[in-house]
């Protein structure tokens, strides 16, 4: 008796050494909940008396159409990216054609967009919509629906974070600013990730964040929106950190620690974190989260050769010139209260410390700003109203009416300066809905013109152009080097021999045995006269479009990179056959 009672004092006191004692829990148990009561401050959580405001889905059916509405009314490019790296990546992935730019050709972007898009474009080819008069648009709508948690995430975190009024403020202004409305059906990674974010900024407020149906999904949104779009990560699990610190110590009875809160929350992160970097390792056949080191990579080796391109106040410059202002006097009234609006204004400044540090600037990397000064700004509107007569309240309202509507319709002033591109050529200015860039309505004709057999844009390059996402047909498409790379500009026969139709911006453009068919502004079609015979085919039509720049470096980071290819890895059939290479031919040389 006496030998077991020593031995079960001697594990007592074992277990007692494994764990902290009462004495020495109890001080940090009280500084956590002080933390917690601290952050609990700051986010100013509180639980709404009143039920969803009854016009909450009403608004947000309104801010669908006029989203659809800018979507539907034509096709402009903000940043090339949209097409070259996910729109004509997501065609490729789901019909097979389509141009790979050196981000794919050395697997330095991840395929979780291009993979969203490329399933919807199965599900439209399933449905028999497969052509661009049906997907064009459908997936526009799709990217319109997404963009929708962000005005629904504003409203329910300023709901929690302000209040009721401030809510219903902030959803309208979420719903029709007219940056929110105009780049919705946009694919770009930026846009995605700010809905996202949105949503996880909902749960950091949330009274108990230490349920499962809180950490979960918290884990999930903060992780996704970081593979979605790298730059985001800092924001992403700043805002899961809050979470992590407001957890409770247990989400079960029992107290062990797998059942806390925070316990799942870091598990359920490195799980997803896990699956990301297994996606990146399957679909690129390489090591994990090989885009994303690759990415990291050659853009840390292209910053020495973009020193001072912009200042580090040139956010700052965009953002006062699209919003005529207003954002910067949201947030110079937000300094008068920093305790009410600390919490946004802190996430702002992240944003931007993260953004200013890269020498390569682009006003969409900051988009996620946007929603941020629209909440204070809500706010703010609120406390005007409780203070001022009811006359400014309206006055503020008519003046934010009228700035949307000016932004919709590129009437503010110098507002293209914050959508002008810094390292590429200049391109069509950004039009909403009016003066729309005409290349895209050309392709939308060739897509569905007769006799359509082979394309050569004369005077554009790839990255600049719709794409196989628009043009969508099986066919040789050359562009203003891979034409000249094939001769096809120096021998009529040659030319006749590869393409149906010329597409061109330049008026004085005549080309024997070709015809003007059809005008879209300034872009013409021309179309081959004796238009019976075929055209040389490609053995693929996915021409690789690398870059002397982008190879130096990815050589210059790792040998096995494979070289690019050579003549943009076009290569025809008739010719394979016969054993010459094209780059071997005479120019002047007849072909099959």
């Amino acid at each position: 008796m006496g030998k077991t009672s020593g031995k079960k004092k001697i594990r007592d006191r074992r277990g007692e050494r494994g764990r902290p004692s009462t004495a020495r829990r109890e001080p940090r148990a009280r500084g956590l909940a002080r933390l917690r009561s601290a952050l609990d401050g700051l986010l100013h959580v509180q639980t709404p008396d009143e039920p969803t405001w009854r016009y909450f889905w009403p608004v947000l059916a309104l801010a669908f159409a006029a989203r659809a509405a800018v979507a539907l009314s034509g096709d402009f490019i903000l940043h090339p990216d949209e097409i070259m790296q996910y729109l004509e990546q997501g065609h490729r992935l789901a019909f097979g054609n389509g141009v790979i730019y050196w981000e794919f050709f050395y697997g330095a972007r991840s395929w979780l967009l291009p993979g969203l898009i490329a399933g919807g474009l199965k599900l439209f080819d399933a449905l028999g919509l497969g052509q661009p008069a049906w997907y064009v648009g459908g997936i526009k709508l799709m990217f319109c629906a997404i963009s929708l948690v962000i005005p629904a995430g504003m409203y329910f975190f300023s709901r929690r974070h302000f209040g009721e009024t401030a809510a219903r403020v902030a959803l309208l202004a979420g719903a029709f600013w007219y940056e929110l409305v105009g780049f919705a059906h946009k694919p770009m990674t930026e846009f995605v990730a700010t809905g996202l974010l949105a949503v996880l900024l909902v749960l950091c407020v949330r009274p108990s964040p230490d349920r499962p149906g809180i950490v979960w999904p918290a884990a999930f949104l903060a992780v996704l929106a970081a593979a979605i779009r790298m730059q985001y990560a800092p924001i992403a699990f700043a805002l899961l950190g809050l979470v992590f610190l407001r957890a409770g110590r247990t989400t079960g009875s029992g107290g062990a620690w797998w059942r806390g809160a925070r316990a799942q929350l870091v598990f359920a992160a490195a799980l997803g974190l896990l699956t990301v970097g297994v996606f990146d390792a399957v679909t690129w056949s390489a090591e994990p989260f090989h885009s994303y080191l690759a990415n990291l990579r050659f853009n840390l080796a292209l910053e020495e050769t973009r020193s001072g391109s912009s200042s580090a106040w040139q956010y700052l410059w965009w953002s006062l010139l699209s919003s005529v202002g207003l954002s910067a006097l949201c947030l110079a009234m937000s300094l008068c209260d920093l305790r009410r609006y600390g919490f946004l204004l802190s996430l702002i400044v992240l944003t931007l410390l993260i953004h200013s540090a890269e020498a390569h600037k682009e006003y969409r990397f900051v988009f996620i700003v946007i929603p941020f000064w629209l909440l204070i700004g809500a706010d703010v509107v609120t406390m005007l109203a409780d203070r001022k007569p009811v006359w400014v309240f309206r006055s503020v309202g008519v003046l934010f009416v009228a700035v949307s509507l000016a932004g919709i319709l590129n009437a503010l002033p110098r507002q293209d300066e914050a959508y002008r591109l810094i390292f590429a050529p200049k391109e069509t200015p950004v039009r909403f809905i009016r003066g729309q860039d005409p290349r895209f309505a050309a392709y939308r004709y060739l897509a569905v013109a007769p006799d359509v057999l082979g394309v050569w844009q004369t005077d554009r390059h790839y990255h600049s152009l719709p794409g196989y996402y628009y043009l969508h047909r099986k066919i040789p498409f050359y562009d203003a080097s891979t034409g000249p790379g094939n001769n096809l500009h120096k021998d009529l026969k040659t030319l006749q021999a590869s393409v149906s139709h010329i597409v061109s911006e330049d008026p004085k453009l005549a080309v024997p045995g070709y015809a003007v068919e059809k005008e879209f502004g300034n872009v013409r079609v021309l179309r081959r006269i004796e238009n019976d015979a075929p055209v040389r085919q490609w053995q693929d039509f996915t021409p690789i479009m690398t870059g002397d720049l982008a190879d130096r470096i990815m050589q210059k980071m790792d040998a096995v990179f494979p070289p690019s290819p050579v003549n943009a890895g076009i290569r025809f059939t008739a010719l394979e056959r016969s054993g010459t290479s094209p780059a071997n031919r005479s120019q002047h040389q007849e072909l099959p």
